[in-house]
């Protein structure tokens, strides 16, 4: 990489890292652990500077080859790094100007106050561990005061209520969600922990209190960001200069397309019978509550074995992830994959959550339950989070990062693309479909459809919401019609679009690898395969795809998607 580029990439992630350290820490960048943002508005001032600046000393940087047909990758990467960092400056500037989240959209900052991270990952002694969680949970009070300033006074009604949902939950993970934690930390360090449990009682309910200032504010039926904002946000965010009008007749085309699939792979698993009861025939097919984990942990060594044996992409180690329950805090998903932050350099453990059966719970409702979870849902949800979805993508960054002293280059690493990232896990459940892996498994199929349908809605509803007027009731019922919900996930479906209007990037990142593979393989001709593409696809980090199109293609094409 250019020298240049390289250091002014390099000061900006670190400028970026002192205005939110939160993202450092949660990297791998420990130094950067125990601090919350100022989001104070001396602060942001000063960070809108910061990013004028950088840009205009970005701009002011010669230019490297054009990443065309006869440049080398080096000179590729260097341009993908370039158009990236001056992405990655632009969208802070959007979230910070225009979009205005921290004023509008409480939601988006709950996560700030996290601390599973510091008591999950083994990266350090318990107790110090212990003691950057204090130093947090210490922070809250004045963090939320600061918050409560900055909220405007009157807020769209569901953004406001999903707020208040939000913060309570994560009260409450103080109050009882970290008591083990507390209490393995006083069995060797107990001044610490008593200093975590005072912390913590504090900081729940400061949070607690936020959260009722938050249920008083005035709240007004409109949420919607509007088309304009909409389209920058896809154009500073993604790269995807698509009118949103373009954007969603693409979509709507793919939903309808789906919903022909799921009559086809309904007709196959059940014939002569509904797409309803072809769920339900698949459905009655599950694990029992005490063969969940172990059965799943069967299950991806068999997947990761197919990737090897079907030559579909390259594993960069040996490594597995941790399949475990579900920590009480997060049991509102069914399973979810956290990996390690990709420079983590000491706790490269992986945990793979599925969510259990409650003892408590009647025999109707463990069985509910564990429907949801029959072997072919658990199967593309397995796809999707490990193999070869997310944790796969995450093996890849972090080994490239890695390699060769650091091979793929630190903006790389850090400006991640929504629409990548969710993209390339949703496109693995499509295209695990299309080899000898589950060729002729109609009941997977059916089941995957079933999947995208969601992310369709996702997409559709988003842009209905935001661009054309759709309100919540409506967002429900067409999941209802088009995904096969029942009224209440609809409906939490529904009003997660209120405050994240990016949740269409997993049908539309889907969309644009497709599109870029079709591409790609016209372009290679007989050298293509799927591995080569895949491992191609990974060798650059999780940029926008446009400019991924950028890197990897030298021919002219007529569409992103």
């Amino acid at each position: 990489m250019n020298p240049a580029l390289t250091a002014l990439a390099q000061r900006a992630v670190r400028e970026h890292w002192d205005f939110l350290p939160t993202a450092g820490s949660r990297i791998g960048v420990h130094e950067y652990d125990g601090r919350l943002p100022d989001f104070s508005a001396s602060r942001i001032r000063r960070r809108v500077e910061e990013l004028h600046q950088t840009l205009a000393q970005l701009s002011a940087l010669p230019s490297g080859p054009e990443s065309n047909g006869t440049a080398d990758r080096d000179a590729r990467m260097d341009q993908l790094s370039r158009n990236l960092l001056e992405l990655f400056l632009r969208r802070e500037l959007f979230n910070l100007e225009e979009m205005r989240t921290l004023h509008d959209n409480p939601q988006r900052q709950v996560g700030y106050l996290g601390v599973g991270g510091y008591v999950q990952r083994d990266y350090a002694p318990l107790p110090d561990r212990i003691r950057s969680a204090t130093a947090i949970l210490r922070q809250a009070p004045d963090f939320l005061a600061t918050l409560d300033s900055l909220t405007e006074p009157e807020l769209g009604e569901p953004i406001r209520d999903m707020a208040v949902q939000a913060y309570r939950g994560m009260a409450s993970f103080y109050d009882t969600g970290l008591a083990d934690d507390a209490a393995q930390c006083a069995a060797v360090a107990p001044d610490v922990a008593a200093e975590f449990n005072a912390a913590r009682a504090t900081a729940a309910a400061a949070v607690n209190a936020f959260a009722d200032r938050l249920q008083a504010r005035k709240a007004r039926p409109e949420f919607a960001i509007g088309s304009q904002l909409y389209q920058r946000m896809l154009s500073v965010g993604e790269a995807v200069d698509v009118p949103p009008a373009d954007v969603l007749s693409i979509g709507q085309a793919n939903l309808e397309q789906n919903l022909r699939r799921l009559d086809e792979a309904a007709a196959l698993v059940a014939p002569g019978k509904s797409v309803r009861e072809a769920v339900a025939q698949i459905s009655a097919n599950h694990p029992t509550a005490a063969g969940l984990i172990p059965e799943t942990r069967a299950m991806l060594e068999d997947i990761r074995q197919a990737l090897i044996d079907h030559d579909i992409i390259g594993l960069p180690s040996e490594e597995r992830c941790q399949v475990t329950e579900t920590p009480s805090y997060m049991r509102y998903a069914f399973a979810a994959m956290d990996s390690p932050g990709g420079l983590e350099e000491v706790a490269t453990e992986a945990f793979y959550y599925v969510t259990p059966v409650e003892p408590d719970w009647s025999p109707r409702q463990q069985e509910e339950w564990l429907s949801n979870f029959n072997y072919h849902t658990l199967e593309i949800i397995s796809i999707h989070e490990v193999y070869p979805g997310h944790y796969v993508h995450n093996l890849h960054n972090r080994h490239g990062h890695a390699r060769q002293g650091r091979d793929l280059p630190l903006i790389n690493c850090v400006a991640t693309s929504y629409a990548f990232t969710e993209g390339w896990a949703h496109y693995t459940e499509e295209m695990m479909l299309e080899t000898d892996y589950a060729r002729d498994n109609p009941a997977l199929w059916l089941t995957q459809l079933l999947e995208a349908l969601v992310r369709n809605c996702r997409y559709l509803c988003s842009l209905g919401m935001h661009t054309q007027g759709m309100t919540v009731d409506e967002a429900t019922q067409f999941f209802q019609a088009h995904a096969y919900m029942e009224e209440h996930p609809a409906r939490q479906e529904a009003l997660r679009g209120t405050f994240d209007p990016g949740y269409l990037n997993y049908t539309l990142g889907k969309l644009m690898l497709l599109k870029l593979r079709q591409d790609w393989r016209r372009q290679e001709g007989s050298a293509y395969t799927l591995r080569r593409f895949h491992d191609a696809v990974l060798s650059w980090g999780a940029p926008p795809v446009p400019l991924l199109r950028e890197a990897m293609l030298n021919i002219a094409t007529d569409s992103i998607l």
